[in-house]
């Protein structure tokens, strides 16, 4: 039966979690959270949230044992707000298990395939007019624009407000984790940037204006960041759509690897 444990819990150090830690790289960084929910048999799942307006993360072992799922349903439940719909991220053999058994709060309208990508070595992509520049105040408005325009074109998976992304886009100036990539036009033409948790570092950001795709700046500004990543001993990873062919093309480029996907749902109360 589950219970409330610590992010200290035994579970985070056994054999089968170990093997997909990266791949929920997400649940190390919610753990810090002082608003954070984590559930636990201490055996085969694993519920994370770092804040009420957060996803939730399910972890489970590979070939989980049926009997396991009327726990885990009872525990979607305890997640559930008044949001009119609460998010989560699985495994896509606990989803298939909770369709399969028409779990009552499920929302069957709201499905998002992710693909997990990680690198070890890179490979030297294309070349392009484009090179590594550093952001300025004079770029905070062409940043926050596509910053916006990037989560419309997610779908509206994190939506956010152009006051929200104007904020953003000041921090990733700041950040020396952020990059961008200029043409001959001095135009930007893509950016990107990374977060660390424990020796992870996801990538986060990455956006090429719909004018200069498939001109090769993702998997070469990709490539750059990804090499500084790799030489401070980080292990380099991501989270993509995965039926998007040409921005995982851009990773695998430069030298990812796709190493499979999650399953973005909703649940309601009602």
């Amino acid at each position: 039966m589950f219970k409330e444990i610590k992010p200290n819990n035994k579970i985070f150090m056994s054999q089968e979690f170990q093997k997909d830690k990266y791949k929920f790289n997400l649940i190390f960084k919610n753990l810090p959270s002082p608003e954070l929910e984590l559930y636990s048999d201490e055996e085969s799942y694993i519920f994370c949230r770092g804040s009420k307006n957060l996803p939730t993360w399910i972890w489970t072992i590979d070939n989980l044992d049926n009997s396991k799922i009327e726990e885990i349903e009872e525990l979607i439940k305890i997640y559930l707000t008044d949001n009119d719909r609460d998010k989560f991220t699985c495994k896509k053999e606990l989803y298939d298990l909770l369709v399969e058994r028409n779990f009552e709060n499920l929302n069957n309208d709201d499905y998002f395939e992710m693909g997990f990508l990680i690198c070890n070595k890179t490979k030297v992509p294309k070349t392009c007019d484009g090179t590594l520049s550093k952001a300025t105040e004079s770029d905070s408005k062409v940043l926050a624009k596509y910053w916006y325009d990037d989560n419309i074109e997610m779908n509206g998976v994190s939506p956010i407000t152009m006051e929200q992304a104007e904020k953003d886009a000041e921090e990733f100036i700041s950040d020396d984790k952020f990059y961008i990539l200029r043409n001959s036009e001095s135009k930007i033409v893509c950016m990107a940037s990374y977060s660390i948790t424990e020796e992870q570092a996801k990538i986060n950001h990455v956006y090429t204006p719909v004018q200069e795709r498939r001109k090769g700046y993702a998997a070469n500004l990709i490539y750059i960041m990804t090499n500084d990543i790799l030489d401070k001993g980080l292990v380099p990873l991501l989270y993509t759509d995965y039926n998007y062919i040409p921005s995982n093309k851009a990773y695998i480029n430069a030298g990812y690897e796709a190493k499979g996907i999650l399953i973005n749902f909703s649940c309601s109360k009602k």
